[in-house]
């Protein structure tokens, strides 16, 4: 089923629990999205409407700036770095916003979509 999904964009099952926590907030939310966007040559974690794509990130194999600031990162947490990276350009080159949602801010407590996504403040 997942491979299916992610080569269709299909709404569905998310692949890890962070995923999965956000996937029930937008459906709470009641705001339709595609899991596993694909898109080039990346699959997006989701495509939510305008153009919004939504990557959430762990804090270690993404390496928070917050957590990592000055710190030596793994070689696995560099080529994440590198990846991730590649992923905003080609995004951005093809008329996509990407945001990051950090697994610190996902499970904080009382955390609201409007606030993970910078709703109502001009910034994505």
């Amino acid at each position: 089923m997942a491979a299916a999904q992610a080569a269709t964009g299909s709404p569905g099952r998310a692949y890890n629990q962070l995923e999965a926590r956000f996937a029930r907030m937008l459906d709470a939310a009641g705001v339709e999205y595609r899991w596993q966007f694909p898109l080039g040559p990346y699959a997006y974690d989701f495509l939510l409407p305008d153009k919004l794509l939504v990557e959430v990130h762990g804090t270690y194999w993404h390496a928070d700036p917050r957590s990592y600031e000055g710190r030596t990162l793994t070689p696995d947490q560099r080529r994440n770095r590198l990846h991730d990276l590649d992923k905003k350009l080609f995004a951005a080159g093809r008329g996509y916003r990407l945001k990051v949602v950090w697994e610190a801010d996902l499970t904080r407590s009382g955390i609201k979509l409007p606030d993970l996504l910078d709703i109502g403040r001009g910034r994505t």
